[in-house]
């Protein structure tokens, strides 16, 4: 209002963008938000039209339309955009041309591409924003977003270490000025993004280290508003189900009640803890624990913000279903297991990091090749690495299929090297 009062004053661009932030917020603060979001980028679309070469409007413009459908920008193939996704990635094209060191502008594209069926053409603009703005975590994590989804997991794990010093520092200089969902939400994104991106390469501290102080520096209040929250809550029990002891895993305390979502990662944690026990029975009463959270827990607020938790937790059940048949070395009844959970990992929607924390067809992988199928144990190691390029666990399952098939293992072989940072001790097909 103050801007509008004064307009006159300014020339003809500024005055045009006073306008068109007017119509962004009304007069009314209680007025539906879709019409004013709607109203905003039409206005931002004209003044797009108007100042082409102008890259702050071209970014401008971006978010209002990204704003419109979040998160939603390609179609099932990841190449057909969705929407308004092939204007929001051609305005932001046009933005990095005019000026290649835009800070705002990598961030959208990055997300803009990042779902897509070719996250690599951010590389270089994710390589040009690392260490630009090094006291802003969130854009010093940025380029990981591009870096996990093309298999960079090391410098992903490098932003990412970053990000937390830089996040650390400003927590601890803002003190309770910092909003709270900065502290409890992009701070704990970044370590959480830290620890998946070892746990794809099998760095063992940087996974524990992170899972350990995950449970430190989240919020209750937070995670019950927000449901990526609750996602960054359950996680470390997925690290430790990946990386640590059974008995570590068994001490572990339990989360309560008050998310049920997130106990259901506790009960799959001890799940897998005990099938590797051979406590098979225990194990059994943990997935059927994760069955009764999936038929009678409510986790409508997260569905609603579109945390698929059912089918997340589905998945939990099926596969620690898996490891109590693979256990008893019923490898059938393991894959028809396993082939269920893939079902529901399948159809759940694109976020990064993922809601289940590794492609379940490496598990798969390792049940076909415990029973002497080779070729097929192949096929499924290379599915698990299109979904999650250069994922060290998978690496290693297709490097032993493949020496199982008598196929030659020469790029494998590299790319495993290349990919895995951690000590091989941790690897065996109980364990994929």
């Amino acid at each position: 209002q103050r801007a509008e009062a004064l307009k006159a004053g300014v020339g003809g661009k500024e005055r045009a963008l006073i306008e068109a932030l007017a119509k962004r917020y009304g007069a009314d603060p209680t007025a539906s938000r879709p019409p004013l979001d709607r109203a905003w980028a039409e206005a931002m679309g004209n003044l797009a039209k108007a100042y082409p070469d102008d890259a702050n409007i071209l970014v401008f413009y971006a978010d209002a339309l990204m704003n419109l459908q979040p998160w939603d920008y390609w179609e099932a193939d990841g190449l057909t955009p969705k929407g308004q996704g092939g204007e929001i990635v051609a305005s932001l094209e046009r933005a990095l041309e005019i000026d290649p060191k835009h800070p705002a502008a990598a961030h959208l594209y990055i997300h803009a591409v990042e779902a897509s069926a070719d996250p690599s053409r951010a590389e270089a603009v994710a390589d040009r924003l690392r260490g630009s703005m090094p006291a802003a975590g969130h854009l010093v994590h940025m380029p990981a977003h591009i870096y996990a989804r093309v298999g960079r997991h090391a410098d992903s794990i490098a932003v990412n270490r970053d990000a937390i010093k830089a996040d650390e520092a400003f927590l601890a200089q803002s003190g309770e000025a910092a909003s709270a969902l900065y502290r409890f939400g992009y701070y704990p994104h970044n370590v959480h993004y830290l620890m998946v991106s070892a746990q794809m390469a099998g760095v063992r501290d940087d996974v524990i280290g992170s899972a350990e102080k995950l449970a430190t520096i989240t919020s209750d209040e937070v995670s019950q508003k927000l449901a990526w929250v609750q996602a960054i809550k359950a996680a470390p029990f997925s690290a430790h189900a990946q990386f640590s002891d059974p008995d570590t895993i068994l001490a572990l305390p339990s989360p309560g009640d008050r998310f049920p979502f997130v106990k259901g990662y506790w009960y799959y944690a001890r799940g897998v803890a005990l099938a590797f026990k051979g406590d098979l029975e225990a194990a059994s009463s943990e997935a059927e624990a994760i069955e009764q959270l999936i038929d009678k827990a409510d986790m409508s607020s997260l569905e609603e913000q579109y945390l698929p938790a059912k089918d997340v937790l589905g998945i939990a059940k099926f596969v620690v279903e898996a490891r109590i048949a693979q256990a008893r070395r019923d490898y059938v009844g393991a894959e028809r297991h396993l082939n269920e959970a893939i079902r529901l990992q399948d159809g759940i929607s694109y976020m990064e990091p993922s809601y289940w924390y590794y492609p379940v067809r490496q598990t798969l992988g390792a049940v076909l090749l415990q029973q002497g199928r080779a070729e097929e144990a192949i096929a499924a190691f290379e599915k698990a690495l299109q979904e999650s390029p250069r994922n060290g666990w998978a690496l290693w399952g297709l490097l032993n299929a493949q020496t199982a098939g008598n196929r030659d293992t020469t790029d494998t072989k590299a790319a495993f090297a290349r990919a895995w940072l951690g000590e091989e001790r941790l690897l065996s097909l109980g364990r994929l």
